[in-house]
């Protein structure tokens, strides 16, 4: 038999994968959804940054662009006259240089005073540990405001411990100066101790027990352990803690309009409600020039703590991951 030639078969059209149609299907979902998430992160950055670009393009206007209501953000004619005029009357470069001592003081002790104060509770058992902690922790829920005429009025008539009122029958006051603000961080009851204190604590209740076994067989005491091994693993959240201490210091109002206002020691925030009734009575410096002070002052109050955070990301954003708030 003659062998039977077989003829092609033609195949037809390959149908798509049943893979490759889920993937292209979950893909472009995926894309969707990113995109989504990324107009919702830039219109949110917009929001936030946009207050602080609408300062900046103020700060360059001119004299005869403020008064003109047709210029908005560019200006006609470049100028620093505001800019030279807002540092003048703010004083700058001398509140600048209160401010960065007496931040830097209150930060550096309110970081070693929380330090101390959270390893003992995180370390040590104690008889009413637990009821302390809740004391520290309620501090948190408290607002300032409460305690501002009882706080007031403790620093006006001081008496440490009752000594001078034992000897001298009178008391002293410390209102107008900076003893305050070093009392309160010496004492780990200044202002957001108490989260510092948190955060600290849950830092060193992470730490392994071994370490201080170690110390201990070692020959190290109590303090020695918490010198030599404890604190060099803290530095990147005791730098957390110091960043946030001294940010919020850079920029407290309450604390400074209570205790500084009669004082020669003036920081940027007091310097900064000077912008806010400079020039009353005087159409001069009414309306938009003064706005534009006032924007361009908190720009000057706002600088220097950007360039530290700058410098400071790696060991703020390092403490943060392991202070046990996020997770």
């Amino acid at each position: 038999m003659e062998a039977v030639e077989k003829m092609p078969v033609m195949n037809g059209p390959k149908k798509p994968n049943k893979f490759v149609r889920t993937f292209n299907k979950a893909r472009m979902i995926q894309l969707v959804s990113n995109g989504f998430c990324h107009i919702i992160l830039i219109g949110i950055i917009f929001l936030i940054l946009f207050p602080f670009i609408e300062k900046l393009c103020t700060m360059f206007l001119s004299y005869e662009d403020l008064a003109d209501t047709t210029v908005k953000y560019v200006p006609k004619t470049w100028s620093l006259n505001t800019l030279v005029r807002t540092m003048g009357i703010m004083d700058y470069w001398t509140s600048l240089g209160s401010t960065a001592i007496l931040s830097t003081v209150c930060a550096v002790l309110q970081t070693l005073s929380c330090t101390l104060v959270a390893y003992g509770f995180a370390r040590y058992k104690f008889p009413g540990r637990g009821l302390l902690f809740a004391g520290v922790l309620m501090v948190l829920l408290i607002p300032p405001q409460v305690i501002m005429t009882s706080l007031y009025m403790n620093f006006t008539f001081f008496d440490f411990f009752g000594i001078l009122g034992l000897f001298t029958k009178q008391t002293i006051d410390i209102t107008d100066g900076i003893w305050p603000f070093l009392l309160l961080s010496v004492t780990s009851i200044g202002f957001k101790n108490s989260l510092y204190i948190y955060m600290l604590r849950q830092f060193f209740r992470g730490l392994p027990t071994e370490i201080e076994e170690a110390g201990m067989i070692d020959g190290s005491g109590h303090f020695g352990v918490f010198f030599r091994l404890m604190l060099p693993n803290a530095v990147p959240m005791m730098v957390t803690i110091v960043l946030f201490a001294f940010s919020w210091q850079w920029t407290d109002n309450y604390y400074a309009s209570l205790f500084l206002q009669r004082s020669s020691f003036q920081p940027l925030s007091l310097q900064l409600n000077l912008l806010q009734v400079y020039g009353e009575g005087h159409l001069y410096y009414t309306g938009n020039f003064r706005q534009a002070m006032v924007g361009t002052g908190i720009l000057l109050v706002v600088a220097p703590l950007f360039i530290i955070y700058l410098f400071g990301q790696k060991f703020f954003v390092q403490g943060i991951s392991q202070s046990g708030i996020v997770g």
